[in-house]
């Protein structure tokens, strides 16, 4: 009983992140500005792909928590929580180098939302991590 309540617990604080890492870049916006190409089209700028693809991460990350969170079996929530610990890796090498974001220090994206994704990231890894290390229960197949 008391290791399916770790299960719960953790399978609750990823959803968590996994939900905060979705409005970080709502709460704390990156650029809104457009880049001018040569050819005049106006584009989005760099920062803005990187909110997207953080969102997406954390929209994986939140359903996976909900999924350790109604799993019974242990190996499952294990084999998540591995999977958990890679998105969080991906969520802080996305703002880095997957899709950095602008090269201007001084702009909204590079003072709040990055540090603010870094963090969650590695809050996310640490949990996965964690969950991952937790000792599973012999099944039943190997106690006959």
């Amino acid at each position: 009983m008391k290791q399916l309540k770790r299960a719960s617990t953790s399978g609750i604080a990823t959803a968590v992140l996994g939900f905060l890492i979705v409005i970080t870049p709502i709460i704390l916006p990156v650029c809104e500005g457009l880049l001018e190409l040569a050819s005049g089209k106006q584009v989005p700028m760099r920062c803005h792909w990187t909110a997207r693809a953080e969102m997406l991460l954390g929209v994986l990350i939140f359903i996976i928590g909900l999924m350790i969170t109604f799993l019974k079996n242990p190996q499952e929530r294990r084999r998540l929580h591995h999977l958990v610990a890679m998105l969080g890796a991906a969520t802080i090498l996305t703002p880095i180098f997957i899709i950095p974001t602008c090269m201007n220090p001084d702009m909204a994206c590079n003072l709040a939302t990055k540090p603010a994704l870094i963090i969650l990231g590695g809050v996310v890894l640490l949990v996965g991590m964690a969950g991952s290390r937790t000792p599973s229960m012999p099944s039943s197949e190997s106690t006959e």
